[in-house]
């Protein structure tokens, strides 16, 4: 028994972290690693059935953050999770003239509104 932070559910499924737990160990997961999780049938108790592939993490839309999370706030509230795009599935290589470029790592984050429909990216890197 433990303790976790959901980060998207539907139908009864999701994706979530464990932020606390009984002393026993456990060996399949390491800190901050998302799980795959199903609600058990008449409770509001969740089982942890995997780690979530990446996958499971798109098509939850959860944001895996490089240095912490950073949701930008519209209207009054915060923005939904649209998608991600890591430095691995675009160019590596700078623009010619660039001053600056990404040094390691670099993931970006696209967010929309629900109520004016504005979207704002935003970038992290190691």
């Amino acid at each position: 028994m433990g303790k976790a932070l959901v980060f998207a559910s539907k139908d009864g499924r999701g994706i979530a972290r464990l932020t606390t737990f009984n002393e026993e160990e456990i060996n399949w997961l390491k800190d901050y690693e998302y799980v795959y999780f199903q609600t058990l049938k008449g409770s509001e108790t969740l089982k942890a059935v995997r780690k979530a592939t990446e996958e499971d993490i798109k098509k939850f839309r959860v944001p895996v953050w490089i240095q912490g999370e950073e949701v930008p706030i519209c209207c009054g509230q915060p923005m939904f999770f649209v998608g991600q795009i890591d430095d691995d599935g675009i160019c590596a290589e700078a623009p010619a003239n660039a001053k600056i470029w990404w040094h390691d790592a670099a993931s970006f984050y696209v967010f929309t509104c629900s109520e004016c429909l504005s979207v704002k990216a935003l970038g992290q890197q190691f």
